[in-house]
C-alpha cells in the first residue's frame, strides 16, 4: 500500500482502491499537486513521485527530485482547449466593453411605461467596440495551446504570427525569428512561454517600448516572464494599450488598463477532470509497474509486466552502464526475461522483468547494496507483479 499526500484538492474516490491511500504524511511515496508549491522538505529519499495535475512545474524543484531518484509528472495539453477559449475571451474584451454594458444595463431604471430597450439604445453610443478580424496576433510560445489559439483566431480572420524557439511548421502561422519582430508587428501579444532562467523576466522596458501603443499584451504563460513593474510604468506612458494577466500580483491590482484573472487558465470542468483522471492514471501505472509517461525528468518506458518481478533503474547514463548491471544480475543468477530502456538529459531509466523465485530476502538486500554501488545509480526499485501476488 502506497501512501499519496495530496496538496490541492483531489477527488480519489475511483482510484484508491487497494493501491494506494491518502495521507498527510510529510514522508509519502507519492504526491498529488495541482498550483501549489511542493516543499522541498517533502522531497524524501522515500518519495517515488510527484504528480502535477497540469503543465506548469515551476512549483516544483526538478532538480532536486531528479537528484533524489524521484519522477516528476505532468500532464501536457489536457487545458489546451481551456486556455485557448479564455484566451479567446478576452481578446473580444479588451475591443469590445461588454463589462461596462452590461453593468449598465443593470442599473439602468426606467419609468412606467417607458420601453427598456429603446432606453437602453439611447446609451450605447458609450459603449461602440471594434472587431478582431483583420487585426494581427502574436503569440509568442507554439505549444498546443498556441497552435489551437492560431487556428481558432485564423478561422475568424485575423493574421497570425508567431515566436518558438524551434521552427514548427504550422499551416496558419507566420513564424518570425525573433520576439521583437512579433512585438513590433502585433496588435495582440499572447505570451504562452513556459517559465525558464531564460524566460524570467523576459518582457520588461525595453521590449514593450517595440510595442504599438494601440497593441494589448495578454499572459498566459507565467507570471514572472513579464517584469510587472515596467508594465505599469509602459501603461502610464501609455507605451502599449492595456495587460491581461492570469497570475494576479498586489502590484498590478487597480490600474485602469490591466485586468486580473484569478489564474483560470484550465478552470473548467473538462480540463480538470480530465487531467486529474489522466494524472491519476499515470500514477498508478508508476507505482505498481515502473511505467513512466510524460515525466519532466524521467524518460518515456513502457515494458509489459510479463515476469513475477520487476526491477526499475533511475542513473546518470553513461558508456557500459547496463555491462555493470547486468553483471550484478548475472553473479545473483537473476533472469532478464525482458529489459526496456531509454535516456533523457544524460539520464537513463531502465526496467528489467525477472524473477525472484530461487532469491532469499537477505540475497535480495545484498542485491540491492551491490545495485546501489554502481557509478551513477540514483534509484532501484523492485515491484511485484500485481496479478501475481506478494514475494516472500
Amino acid at each position: 500500500m502506497f501512501e499519496v499526500k495530496t496538496i490541492d484538492r483531489f477527488d480519489l474516490t475511483d482510484f484508491a482502491g487497494d493501491v494506494f491511500r491518502t495521507s498527510n504524511t510529510d514522508t509519502p511515496d507519492a504526491i498529488l499537486v495541482r498550483s501549489s508549491k511542493v516543499d522541498d522538505s517533502l522531497i524524501s529519499k522515500r518519495l517515488l513521485l510527484i504528480a502535477r495535475s497540469g503543465t506548469g512545474i515551476n512549483t516544483i524543484n526538478v532538480d532536486a527530485a531528479t537528484a533524489n531518484g524521484t519522477a516528476v509528472f505532468n500532464t501536457p495539453g489536457v487545458n489546451a482547449n481551456a486556455v485557448k477559449e479564455l484566451i479567446i475571451q478576452n481578446l473580444f474584451r479588451c475591443l469590445r466593453p461588454l463589462n461596462g454594458a452590461v453593468e449598465m444595463m443593470k442599473q439602468l431604471k426606467v419609468e412606467p411605461g417607458q420601453d427598456l430597450q429603446e432606453a437602453a439604445e439611447a446609451k450605447r453610443g458609450d459603449f461602440i467596440g471594434e472587431e478582431l478580424y483583420g487585426r494581427t496576433l502574436g503569440i509568442l510560445g507554439l505549444g498546443t495551446i498556441g497552435q489551437r489559439l492560431a487556428d481558432a483566431c485564423y478561422h475568424m480572420g485575423m493574421q497570425v504570427i508567431g515566436y518558438n524557439r524551434s521552427f514548427k511548421n504550422l499551416r496558419h502561422v507566420q513564424q518570425l525569428d525573433t520576439i521583437d519582430e512579433v512585438l513590433e508587428q502585433s496588435d495582440f501579444v499572447v505570451v504562452l512561454l513556459p517559465l525558464t532562467d531564460q524566460t524570467k523576466g523576459l518582457l520588461g522596458r525595453k521590449q514593450f517600448e517595440k510595442m504599438r501603443d494601440t497593441a494589448y499584451l495578454l499572459n498566459f504563460g507565467r507570471g514572472p516572464i513579464v517584469d510587472n513593474q515596467a508594465v505599469v510604468k509602459a501603461l502610464n506612458h501609455n507605451e502599449f494599450a492595456g495587460y491581461v494577466c492570469d497570475f494576479p500580483k498586489t502590484e498590478l491590482q487597480d490600474h485602469p488598463k490591466i485586468t486580473l484573472l484569478p489564474h483560470l487558465g484550465g478552470n473548467t470542468i473538462e480540463a480538470l477532470t480530465h487531467s486529474a483522471n489522466l494524472i491519476l492514471q499515470n500514477l498508478l501505472d508508476f507505482l505498481e509497474y515502473g511505467t513512466v509517461r510524460n515525466s519532466i525528468n524521467f524518460p518515456r518506458v513502457d515494458l509489459p509486466f510479463m515476469s513475477n518481478q520487476r526491477l526499475t533503474f533511475f542513473f546518470h547514463a553513461r558508456d557500459n552502464m547496463w555491462v555493470d548491471i547486468a553483471g550484478i544480475l548475472s553473479s545473483y543468477d537473476l533472469p532478464v526475461q525482458e529489459l526496456m530502456g531509454n535516456t533523457k538529459d544524460n539520464y537513463g531509466y531502465t526496467m528489467v522483468n525477472t524473477d525472484l523465485a530461487e532469491t532469499t530476502p537477505k540475497q535480495v538486500q545484498s542485491l540491492f547494496n551491490d545495485l546501489n554501488k554502481v557509478e551513477g545509480m540514483i534509484r532501484v526499485r523492485l515491484l511485484n507483479n500485481p496479478t501475481q501476488g506478494e514475494w516472500q
